[in-house]
């Protein structure tokens, strides 16, 4: 069965329908796949064609290009959630809402810092996602991946990926993320109350984390943070904002005046426009700091 014809497959459809920055020309092919069996059967279909893919959660953390996407973009769709004593596993393409409220229901802690975080758990472990202090690797138990070259399933440990700062082994080596175990602790057995609450230390809550982390995002088409922070003692940010940059725009795209490592689309922005103020900012930062930024957002190209 060639691509074009394989069920639930569709072709040129508009990349900026999915992405939160709002950009994006289309695809050659689109799929969804809501189980890990759907997403093997297109994975081979196109390996057999030899068609590139690309993994797509949320969107929270990519931008597409204006030409669109040479090759299937597959939208992991799965979000099966289950619960093991104090374990939570959880597919690819659950988002944190989801796995947060089963998580509180089942009155499981070590989640609170990500209230709030967007796109998908495959996205997060890919990039070893975190928030106020905590990281993926330090919840990341084991998980499932497929990798595309030889179109076949593993299963590994924590110590497979390799963490490190907004990276995982995964950004070189391609592999897939289909499932995930994520260890956590059971509140009850800590003599504490199974909702997410403050604890006896005077731990942030659940909705104190997601709200302080509100407080930070500038409204608008935006990925979050669009390059890593150099080091704690410089955040991209602060070095963006001692360049003056903070509001400074090219075409549609807008360094935001509340937060400088934010990027927003306002309106008519082009993936170009974003790229150019990419450029810009790194040059800035370079002359003044000699620090080289290094984005956090996926930028998708169609060379390999």
């Amino acid at each position: 069965m060639a691509l074009k014809d394989f069920p639930g497959v569709k072709q040129q459809i508009p990349l900026k329908l999915y992405s939160t920055f709002r950009v994006g020309g289309p695809a050659d092919y689109f799929y969804s796949a809501r189980d890990v069996e759907s997403f093997l059967k297109i994975s081979s279909e196109a390996k057999s064609e030899n068609c590139r893919i690309f993994v797509l959660g949320n969107g929270s953390n990519v931008l597409f290009l204006d030409e669109g996407f040479r090759g299937l973009v597959i939208k992991m769709e799965m979000t099966g959630l289950e619960i093991k004593e104090d374990r939570l596993i959880a597919e690819a393409g659950a988002t944190w809402p989801s796995i947060l409220k089963v998580a509180e229901k089942a009155g499981l802690s070590g989640l609170e810092e990500m209230s709030g975080l967007p796109g998908t758990l495959g996205g997060a472990v890919c990039g070893n996602a975190g928030c106020f202090g905590k990281e993926m690797a330090q919840l990341v138990e084991s998980a499932l991946l497929y990798d595309p070259l030889s179109g076949k399933t593993k299963e590994v440990d924590q110590n497979y990926f390799n963490f490190r700062y907004r990276w995982s082994r995964l950004k070189e080596t391609h592999e897939i993320v289909l499932r995930v175990t994520l260890k956590l602790k059971n509140r009850s057995h800590e003599g504490k109350k199974s909702d997410i609450s403050l604890d006896n230390a005077g731990k942030q809550t659940l909705t104190s984390f997601a709200s302080e982390r509100a407080k930070k995002q500038p409204p608008g088409f935006s990925s979050g943070s669009f390059f890593k922070n150099p080091s704690p003692e410089k955040p991209a940010g602060l070095l963006i904002d001692q360049c003056g940059l903070k509001g400074f725009r090219v075409g549609g795209a807008q360094i935001s005046p509340k937060h400088a490592n934010f990027f927003i689309n306002t309106g008519m922005a082009s993936a170009q426009d974003l790229l150019s103020l990419r450029d810009q900012v790194k040059k800035s930062v370079f002359d003044r700091f000699q620090i080289a930024l290094e984005e956090e957002v996926i930028i998708v190209k169609n060379n390999p």
